[in-house]
């Protein structure tokens, strides 16, 4: 088991997020108050905290303007039949439109310390089980990231798929990635999604302690699933008790302290835009005792790549060979829970 971490991952998205299922002006502006406020007050609570963090961020928002997309295959969803950039405005500049673009906030990210981990949530936040995109889409996505990964000098290491949507894995391996966010591993999980998601939302109102994970081998690449989605405070969210999420964050740090593992943290930038500064206050406070028990040596706190790196040395030690992204996971089944 490995010895007591934390993990938490950031979905940076701006309007990229969730444009194909709800577009007006409340989204454009939850993207440009996470440009200009959300992001840098997330920023320092980590950082003033010592602790680093995983920021996955939609490709085409780390450029200042959009690159040419005429090289990706057309999606055609059933929920979203338009063309997927026909809401981003022509020749758009992240001066003049920063609810589409990052690029400075990719920067300052870069340059905070202690040092953070830019990743990748796809390039265009295509949804890559729904029924419309294709093989060819999904590699696309990866090689655009890819593509600006070498302009901007940053490597492929981590990736998180769009709503946590897992497919493809082989050819995100294949594109030079080392790890995914692989979906959560819940306290209860049944046949029927609707009774998962009843019982999910009762562990969110009751406080219930979410479970540690750990990484394993997939593919050739690692997979680290995820503990606990903080919830947006937004719709029926909103209902969720602020004690009640504290709760469950502080429940997953004593366990994982006490009993070892992975606690895996995650949420999006934007979604504490809902109710500002209520759900901020939170993560604040959860941060804070991160920190102090980063601190005191009760436990780590790891990138997802940290973590990865990690679990693959640990791999090679053990089968008394190098490994790397190429190798199939054949033979290392044992690894894989």
């Amino acid at each position: 088991m490995t010895q007591p971490t934390v993990v938490i991952s950031l979905d940076l998205e701006l309007s990229w997020g969730s444009f194909d299922l709800s577009f007006d002006e409340e989204l454009l502006k939850m993207g440009r108050w996470t440009h200009d406020v959300g992001v840098p007050n997330l920023l320092n609570h980590l950082t003033r905290n010592g602790i680093s963090a995983s920021w996955a961020a939609v490709g085409a928002m780390m450029r200042p303007s959009l690159p040419d997309v005429s090289g990706l295959p057309e999606v055609n969803f059933p929920h979203f039949s338009k063309p997927w950039f026909s809401y981003v405005p022509k020749g758009s500049h992240e001066s003049t439109h920063p609810e589409w673009f990052g690029a400075s906030l990719v920067d300052m990210i870069r340059r905070a310390k202690p040092e953070q981990e830019i990743g990748f949530h796809s390039f265009s936040h295509v949804p890559f089980t729904q029924p419309g995109i294709t093989r060819e889409r999904a590699i696309a996505e990866y090689q655009y990231c890819a593509q600006i990964g070498r302009e901007l000098g940053i490597p492929t290491t981590s990736f998180v798929y769009p709503r946590n949507l897992v497919a493809y894995v082989a050819e995100l391996r294949d594109a030079g990635f080392t790890c995914f966010r692989d979906v959560d591993n819940l306290p209860v999980r049944s046949a029927s999604d609707k009774l998962t998601s009843v019982a999910m939302i009762l562990a969110d109102f009751a406080g219930q302690s979410p479970r540690m994970v750990e990484p394993s081998l997939i593919d050739g690449i690692i997979s680290i699933p995820g503990s606990l989605l903080i919830r947006y405070a937004a719709g029926w969210r909103k209902y969720i008790p602020d004690s009640s999420r504290l709760r469950r964050l502080r429940k997953g740090l004593d366990r994982v302290r006490r009993k070892g593992g992975v606690f895996h943290v995650w949420f999006h930038p934007e979604n504490l835009y809902a109710e500002w500064p209520r759900l901020e206050n939170i993560v604040a406070r959860f941060l804070d005792e991160l920190g102090i028990l980063v601190r005191n040596g009760d436990l780590r706190c790891l990138t997802m790549g940290q973590l990865a790196s990690e679990f693959r040395t640990k791999l090679a030690i053990e089968q008394g060979r190098n490994l790397s992204p190429a190798y199939t996971d054949a033979g290392y089944a044992k690894y894989v829970s």
